[in-house]
């Protein structure tokens, strides 16, 4: 039997069984456990540790009651939600609707991440009584999306008031500043793990045995849950060959060699291309200061990224080139493609154009060192693009970009920090230009990514990484998820993406591969294309929680926990019971025309969608007049949910 050393802080050594633990990898430093200052900017897994009312799956848009048991619409303003009565913290102390409540209004004191964003759309988190929490927005704030966020990550953690009232006591602002939360003993949680100890090396959770979901979930299935550190890509590349990460959600280099060359029991979760799935969009970000702020540069730059080498020879076709509209064009969404704008301020790979428009808006190098000078004489540089150390891929596509902008006469050279640096400097607006990521797709796409990108409201890490300040986008965003037209509709998603194409925000690149890599050497049942009882990216937690459950150690056979299938829920119906509260409807029948949208991935480079037309007789509420505005939201948010599936054939 193989046996590990535990990596000490201040316990002594111990041993324990490798066949005990599942070892993983994802981020790069230990900057603590205060999920305070999200979840980017804490040690992975901390969200294991805290329950939040649902799970959430993206990629098939279902929920799981977690902390909360089921969800009642009251009216059309209210969102009412039973806390289980089985919910406890670590130290017995019941989880009621005043820790919920506590939670949410964190974000109204602090700035937080998670929480801060959601007090843009509703008016009160109401404890009606112990058990019973009411989510409250009124008719100017009315946002169903922002509703739906709160009840999983993107926007809510449950924490223990009476530890972190405390807190707020003894260190003020410092709470969200300086306070790492790097004590195992002293963090009081709710979820089915809790941290053990840790070191520079490695941290260690382990499951709580007396969890108060065991009579509802059971136990998840490992004892022991790890992250191991390494210095990059190809360290922990060479670790997960050797058997000693378990998963890890890392850029790989011809990943499928690992199984189709060297014979390992290695896989991601499709065992072909594009081998992993895709979720939000990878996009340029270039700080809104003079004069990157002009959009004659902007549009330069533009034209001067290789996107399909950059696909190609630095992410290996694990995806495809991103619509330059911020709209995912491979889901469902892409019916708002705007393709005329498109057509008409669209961009792509031409050095010679990007020269053009430079030339054209008189940015010309007038003392001939190589850089170009705008109009009142100020260089075009020197600039940085940069990305963390480690990333090698995207690291690869700063070298190919730098040069690229050099070559049309921009100065720029490329700076890999480390991750916490480049964090830091992204919240202090420290920066020229940096490759980030957006909103992830799933039920309030693509209303969350033009929210992420363009809202002048938020502030990174919660948004608006690139400080575009525009506040015409304010109304526009505010109105969508309210508004009943579905031509108005149109029209609004319109307006965003002239504003995305015309003042170039960011720059779409290509929709970024759900890194997610897995062994069978000791643990078996990892989510893949032919066993996939559920899954949620492995960033997301604990949303991803279930497949901890159906993990089991090698020799033994997984199965699917018969409470995922019981529980989860569609969003379509959160939507539908939203529409019934609304006005009760009179049942009619009605012939629905309903479109399923097939993706066929045979490679990367060659996508393409099968649009098929089916006619199916359902039953639909019929509402009078009065009601008819209060509810066509419910009727749009819903058509774009039912009948409609991407799916990936080989």
């Amino acid at each position: 039997m193989f046996a590990v050393a535990f990596p000490l802080n201040t316990c002594a050594a111990q041993e324990i069984p490798r066949e005990d633990v599942v070892y993983t990898s994802s981020s790069w430093q230990i900057p603590g456990w205060n999920i305070l200052l999200g979840v980017d900017s804490c040690s992975y897994m901390v969200g294991i540790m805290y329950p939040t009312l649902y799970l959430y799956s993206a990629f098939t848009d279902e929920w799981i009651p977690y902390l909360a048991e089921s969800y009642r619409w009251v009216d059309k303003y209210t969102l009412e939600l039973k806390i289980r009565s089985q919910a406890k913290w670590w130290d017995g102390k019941p989880i009621t609707a005043k820790d919920v409540k506590y939670s949410a209004e964190l974000g109204k004191k602090y700035t937080i991440p998670w929480a801060t964003p959601m007090w843009d759309y509703i008016t009160e988190v109401k404890a009606v009584d112990d058990r019973t929490v009411q989510i409250i927005t009124s008719e100017d704030k009315l946002n169903y999306f922002q509703i739906l966020a709160i009840l999983f990550q993107q926007n809510l953690f449950v924490l223990p008031e009476h530890r972190w009232s405390a807190l707020e006591a003894e260190l003020g602002t410092k709470i969200t500043t300086e306070f790492k939360d790097d004590d195992p003993a002293k963090i009081v949680g709710g979820g089915p793990y809790k941290l053990l100890r840790w070191s520079e090396e490695a941290y260690y959770y382990q499951r709580v045995d007396d969890w108060w979901g065991k009579e509802i979930f059971g136990l998840p299935n490992p004892k022991y849950l790890a992250h191991r550190m390494y210095k990059d890509n190809v360290a922990v590349a060479l670790a997960y060959e050797a058997g000693d990460v378990d998963m890890m959600t890392h850029f790989t280099p011809k990943i499928w060699e690992i199984w189709e060359v060297k014979k390992l029991a290695r896989r991601t979760y499709y065992s072909d291309a594009p081998y992993y799935r895709n979720h939000n969009i990878v996009v340029l970000f270039i700080n809104w200061k003079k004069p990157l702020d002009d959009p004659n540069v902007r549009r330069a730059i533009a034209y001067a990224l290789p996107y399909q080498d950059m696909i190609s020879k630095a992410y290996f076709n694990y995806s495809v080139q991103a619509s330059p509209s911020l709209i995912h064009h491979l889901g469902p969404a892409g019916k708002w493609i705007d393709q005329s704008l498109v057509k008409k301020y669209g961009y792509g790979f031409d050095l010679n154009e990007a020269k053009r428009i430079l030339d054209a808006a008189g940015i010309k190098d007038k003392d001939g060192d190589g850089v170009r000078e705008m109009p009142d004489g100020t260089e075009l540089g020197p600039y940085t693009i940069q990305v963390p150390y480690g990333w090698s891929d995207w690291m690869m596509m700063c070298d190919m970009i730098s040069a690229n902008l050099r070559s049309i006469g921009i100065d720029c050279a490329t700076e890999f920090p480390d991750f916490s640096v480049w964090w830091d400097r992204l919240g202090k607006a420290n920066y020229d230009i940096v490759i980030g990521w957006t909103a992830d797709i799933g039920f309030n796409h693509p209303w969350n990514v033009f929210r992420v990108v363009l809202d002048p409201r938020l502030k990174h890490p919660a948004g608006n990484w690139e400080n575009y300040p525009n506040t015409d986008s304010v109304p526009l965003i505010d109105a969508i998820p309210k508004e009943t037209d579905a031509e108005k509709l149109k029209t609004i998603y319109t307006t965003l993406q002239e504003m995305v194409l015309k003042d170039l925000p960011c720059i779409p690149l290509f929709y970024g591969a759900t890194w997610y890599e897995y062994s069978d050497d000791y643990w078996v049942g990892w989510p893949k294309e032919e066993f996939d009882p559920w899954f949620s990216n492995f960033w997301n937690w604990p949303s991803n929680m279930p497949v901890w459950f159906y993990l089991v150690k090698k020799g033994q056979t997984p199965t699917k926990p018969a409470w995922i299938d019981a529980l989860k829920v569609p969003t379509s119906k959160i939507f539908g019971d939203l529409g019934v509260v609304i006005k009760p409807p009179v049942t009619a029948v009605t012939t629905v025309a309903t479109t399923v949208e097939k993706t066929v991935a045979t490679t990367v480079e060659k996508t393409s969608l099968k649009t098929v037309e089916t006619t199916i007789q359902k039953e639909v509420p019929t509402m009078d007049p009065v009601s008819i505005a209060g509810a066509a939201i419910v009727a749009l948010i819903v058509g774009l949910l039912v009948g409609r599936v991407t799916k990936r054939e080989k």
